[in-house]
């Protein structure tokens, strides 16, 4: 039986497909470069980022939602800015807490990863992969925009599993 205080996600896959999405991020500029492929990296590359990210962020929220408040040092890291109310020229973009990360990402709109110009539309993108993740989405009925920094997302994700191993198998 499971113990009820427990996540039941299996951590080595959460962290795996942290790997598997950073490194789809941070590998696509060579894959750019084979011409035969490049016709994949529109199809297959952005739905797999899509995925990965909208499993990887609900089950971060799922451990985060699992800490004892004096337990949660990850909740408000930051891993990339935030736009309240997008666009607002005079706005200047708040820090991204990763909490936040993950609530734009499981409530997202769009998930483009890749770095957007703010008036452009998506269709006329030269699309330049980086670590960067852009989350369109609303939020009271204000469209939002995120800006997800994919190393530090995956640095503090990884934190975050470390510790629900630690506190597992601390004791035992």
């Amino acid at each position: 039986m499971n113990d009820p205080d427990n996540p039941i996600v299996d951590m080595l896959t959460v962290r795996r497909d942290l790997y598997l999405v950073m490194s789809l991020l941070l590998a696509d500029e060579r894959v750019d470069e084979v011409q035969n492929v490049v016709v994949w990296t529109r199809v297959f590359h952005e739905n797999e980022v899509r995925r990965l990210m909208l499993w990887v962020a609900t089950a971060m929220r799922g451990l985060l939602d699992l800490l004892d408040r004096e337990k949660d040092t990850f909740s408000k890291q930051n891993c990339g800015e935030y736009w309240a109310t997008f666009p607002k020229d005079s706005e200047k973009p708040l820090a991204l807490t990763f909490r936040q990360a993950c609530n734009s990402v499981i409530h997202a709109k769009e998930i483009l990863p890749y770095r957007t110009p703010k008036r452009d539309s998506i269709e006329n993108v030269n699309r330049v992969y980086t670590n960067r993740i852009t989350v369109r989405g609303t939020n009271q009925g204000k469209t939002t925009r995120a800006q997800l920094d994919i190393i530090k997302f995956v640095q503090i994700a990884y934190g975050l599993t470390k510790s629900f191993e630690e506190d597992r198998y601390a004791n035992g």
